[in-house]
């Protein structure tokens, strides 16, 4: 608050959009509550809006708002009217000066209403100061329309809560990074959160990320928390950390433990390979999953191109990767790869046929998950492998299974080719028992 509410020599705001980035609990709602308060009462600010994705947060604000002004006897003598009506929710307050007369300028009466997240929802207000909550969840079309509302004021501020987002919070990700790189004098960001890549167990992370640890927030609550949790959802709400893979099934915490860059691949090994193109037919991934003592090692091959990939000189560089090594079966998505398979067929490369749609697919993604849950899987850390993994989303199969579904944050092909050959790697350690 003291860097936020900074005034120039003019009297007005400096920062004029404010942003507060923290894990969830640590008091940034409590901090906007004072903030809706002073406006109010002390810097004779003559309407605010609140607004969140979820109006129920909306609400739950301006309601502990009102029993703070109701429960303070100097402020409750200056309540003119508070609304329950559905969709005009607010409060008015009559200012300072009142019963007296008030001198020139100032505003007479200030309100507090609430604002509904939609794109029309904010359309035709004007505010002095405008909060909104939860931002991470806040859609393009409703900043757009939300933004202008303070722009016709003459000292008005914007500001905005949140804990970290993914990558389809685009709002909040296109503020943060002007926060960091354009250095404006006018916006300003308060961020805290822990080191990218640490571990999720490490207290000094959860101390950068938690500032009101040791007072809302008690750290055997953010220890069940780490035990407990999904680790994806752990670094989003108690580190507040960006995570692509909020919705993917894959444990990219489990991916991380095995990477080791000093692999190479063997070519004595048992190796069972895939691959699979993008729908524009611009990029092809071949996977290799090597079956070693401790697990797979795993390792990808890709060709990429600005115009469609010619299927037969890939169909011969392909072919050429697999000769080097042991290779079992080279398994494909008829859909996507049926004419490259069949020059590899031609050229006398063992094929398996592997539809996405089929039955099979869903048993290869359990059995490529739980490889993964018991950190089977090795690998060299290739960036573009680990990006489809987190762009995979988790779609139910007509066999009461699940398969792998691509979000709409990019295509998969990578991450389909290594769920074929790694499913397919660990197919025959399967044992299946009848008894009669």
């Amino acid at each position: 608050m003291d860097q936020a509410l900074v005034v120039g020599r003019d009297g007005k705001w400096i920062r004029t959009t404010c942003g507060v980035l923290v894990a969830r609990q640590n008091g940034k709602t409590h901090l906007m509550r004072m903030r809706i308060l002073a406006g109010l009462f002390i810097f004779g600010e003559a309407q605010a809006y609140g607004m969140a994705q979820n109006r129920r947060l909306s609400l739950d604000t301006l309601w502990k708002v009102v029993d703070i002004i109701e429960s303070t006897p100097w402020m409750k003598r200056r309540i003119k009217r508070v609304s329950r009506t559905n969709g005009n929710e607010g409060i008015e307050i009559w200012c300072e000066h009142f019963p007296s007369e008030c001198p020139k300028g100032c505003v007479r009466v200030r309100r507090y209403h609430i604002l509904a997240a939609t794109a029309d929802g904010a359309r035709g207000a004007s505010a002095d100061l405008l909060y909104i909550d939860e931002l991470r969840e806040i859609g393009e079309p409703v900043w757009a329309a939300a933004a202008p509302t303070t722009r016709a004021r003459p000292n008005a501020q914007t500001w905005v809560t949140s804990n970290a987002g993914t990558a389809d919070s685009t709002v909040l990700n296109d503020l943060r990074s002007r926060a960091i790189g354009d250095k404006s004098p006018r916006l300003g960001w308060w961020e805290w959160s822990a080191e990218p890549h640490c571990k999720i167990t490490d207290v000094t992370a959860w101390q950068a990320a938690n500032p009101a640890l040791g007072y809302t927030v008690q750290i055997e609550s953010l220890e069940d928390s780490v035990a407990r949790d999904n680790p994806d959802n752990v670094r989003t709400e108690l580190l507040c950390q960006w995570v692509d893979a909020l919705d993917s099934p894959w444990n990219l915490t489990n991916w991380d433990a095995g990477l080791d860059r000093t692999l190479v691949m063997d070519p004595e090994l048992p190796t069972f390979m895939a691959f699979d193109l993008d729908f524009n037919r611009t990029s092809c991934f071949l996977v290799s999953a090597q079956v070693c003592d401790d697990g797979i090692r795993v390792f990808s091959h890709s060709w990429e191109r600005d115009e469609p990939l010619n299927e037969l000189e890939l169909a011969s560089e392909i072919a050429s990767v697999v000769r080097r090594y042991k290779t079992r079966s080279v398994a494909y998505d008829p859909r996507a790869g049926e004419h490259v398979a069949a020059h590899l067929k031609r050229a006398g490369v063992h094929t398996d046929p592997t539809p996405w749609s089929g039955t099979v697919f869903p048993t290869l993604c359990d059995i490529t998950m739980s490889a993964m849950q018991a950190k089977r899987l090795h690998h060299v850390g290739q960036p573009e492998l680990k990006a489809q993994l987190a762009a995979c989303s988790r779609r139910p199969a007509s066999d009461g299974g699940w398969r792998i579904a691509r979000k709409t944050s990019g295509s998969i092909p990578a991450a389909v080719a290594m769920v074929m050959a790694v499913g397919h790697a660990e197919m025959p350690k399967t044992v299946i028992t009848i008894a009669v």
